[in-house]
């Protein structure tokens, strides 16, 4: 399967989201914050990269951002508990999906099916 990055500063919703994809059989890579995820994916790129849009540190536009530089194909979803608009701002940065939290165990593995399927 996939390698997949999720980084989010809520610990529950990180672990709910990382379960669901692991029980899929993808190997699930965690970091807390824009920052720290951005370092991750610096040393072992991921096939997709879930990114939380309000977060410490570094928020979720600014990750966005800064792996899109990295790395132009890196595959990302962006999510949100707060505001949607939000979301219309991370697909300007290079989100190709967006979901609002919280965030229905299927629907993400799902979505995150159809991505990588897609990029095959």
């Amino acid at each position: 399967m996939a390698r997949i990055l999720i980084i989010d500063d809520d610990a529950v919703a990180r672990l709910l989201a990382g379960k669901a994809l692991e029980h899929d059989g993808h190997e699930v890579s965690y970091a807390a914050d824009g920052e720290a995820g951005l370092a991750l994916y610096s040393h072992r790129p991921h096939a997709l990269v879930i990114v939380d849009m309000l977060m410490p540190v570094k928020g979720g536009l600014r990750t966005i951002k800064e792996l899109k530089e990295m790395d132009p194909d890196v595959r990302i979803i962006a999510v949100t508990g707060a505001s949607p608009a939000d979301l219309d701002l991370a697909e300007g940065y290079g989100a190709l999906q967006v979901l609002l939290k919280p965030i229905e165990p299927r629907k993400l593995t799902a979505l995150v099916a159809a991505m990588l399927d897609a990029s095959r």
